[in-house]
């Protein structure tokens, strides 16, 4: 008989995957009569046919489907979709197994033949394992928001124009990532953790940060210091986002072609996360007023970025912001509003103090 509190909370979708046409629609039976909107997919291709179409909490794998590893199917699949409950069901009691299941992200092992209770059993256990990792990561969420915020107040109260200019930058940093195709969590880390990419201008004294004018050499370098004050501020924490944002504050200004500071890196011995970084920065930076200069349109910015093509920027990053330029990607549109000096004769002249 099925606990009430089983059939009770049993309102999830689930996508069954088993090339047993018995097993199939035994799973499915069990879990429609439960009250769970059961889809089923027989191989692997059309389990990615499914999840292409709509989103599901639950998937129940097969460890074995035509050739075709099941556990193989379920770590692709929620490295796509990491929202998902996976639970693997076997013919063999293997405790090798079910470990390798769990190691990969699965939130359940079950073992054949089964009954509804069995079944009922496993895919409550995982819709509740994965609410609370979900949960888990949304407090995780909230909490490198706020070390953000506050890191990120300190530069505001300097400069009052950085607060736009962080959010707008870090949208685009995030949709460059997704568009180069870098994991989920992995681009959200790179939107996050691209807020602080000037924390290190805390350092920089207010004449030289907020000079309405050209600065002079020892200016300059003054002001390029802070890629190194604010990799030195977030270095040496356990912490990825601190980790990742560190590398972001100190590759930032890096160029392509090696003439960048503070490192004088080239190519890809710049950091990923440094060169979509560059972009960003340089492209919010040259749509945006500034105390030493106004605005340039979104056109004038491309084509001066276009300038910078495999010397200041990396082509391959470069191409992915123009994509996502093109589709409107990035959280925010740059203003096409032209309130800019006369154009430029190169880039290097029209590049953000920075």
């Amino acid at each position: 008989m099925l606990d009430v509190e089983q059939v009770a909370v049993a309102k999830e979708r689930v996508l069954v995957i088993d090339d047993d046409a018995a097993n199939h629609a035994k799973l499915c039976r069990i879990l429609t009569d439960a009250g769970y909107r059961a889809t089923s997919a027989s191989t692997a291709a059309q389990a990615r046919a499914r999840l292409a179409e709509a989103p599901f909490d639950l998937m129940l794998c097969d460890v074995q489907l035509g050739g075709v590893s099941g556990l193989g199917l379920v770590e692709h699949v929620l490295a796509h979709h990491p929202h998902i409950a996976a639970v693997i069901v076997s013919g063999l009691d293997d405790v090798v197994l079910a470990d390798r299941a769990l190691a990969i992200g699965a939130c359940g092992y079950l073992v054949k033949p089964f009954d509804a209770n069995d079944v009922l059993r496993s895919v409550t256990s995982a819709v509740s394992r994965r609410r609370h990792d979900l949960d888990a990561e949304a407090v995780l969420r909230d909490s490198r928001e706020e070390m953000v915020r506050r890191l990120s107040t300190a530069i505001e109260a300097r400069d009052p124009s950085t607060a736009a200019h962080i959010d707008q930058m870090r949208g685009y940093c995030g949709a460059i990532a997704r568009e180069l195709g870098l994991p989920t969590d992995h681009c959200e880390l790179i939107h996050t953790a691209s807020a602080m990419h000037d924390v290190g201008k805390i350092g920089t004294p207010d004449d030289i940060l907020l000079k309405p004018g050209t600065l002079t050499a020892p200016e300059r370098a003054a002001m390029q210091q802070h890629a190194e004050i604010g990799y030195h501020i977030l270095v040496g924490s356990r912490s990825e986002l601190l980790q990742l944002a560190a590398v972001i504050a100190l590759t930032h200004h890096e160029r392509f072609d090696g003439s960048g500071y503070p490192r004088g890196l080239a190519g890809h011995a710049i950091p990923l996360e440094g060169r979509i970084a560059a972009v960003a920065d340089v492209f919010d930076a040259l749509t945006r007023d500034r105390v030493y200069r106004p605005r340039f349109s979104r056109e004038d910015a491309v084509e001066m970025l276009e300038q910078g093509r495999g010397s200041h920027f990396d082509p391959y990053v470069l191409d992915a912001l123009l994509a996502v330029l093109e589709r409107g990607l990035a959280a925010g549109a740059a203003s096409t509003t032209r309130r800019s000096p006369p154009a430029p004769t190169s880039a290097a002249s029209a590049q953000p103090r920075r």
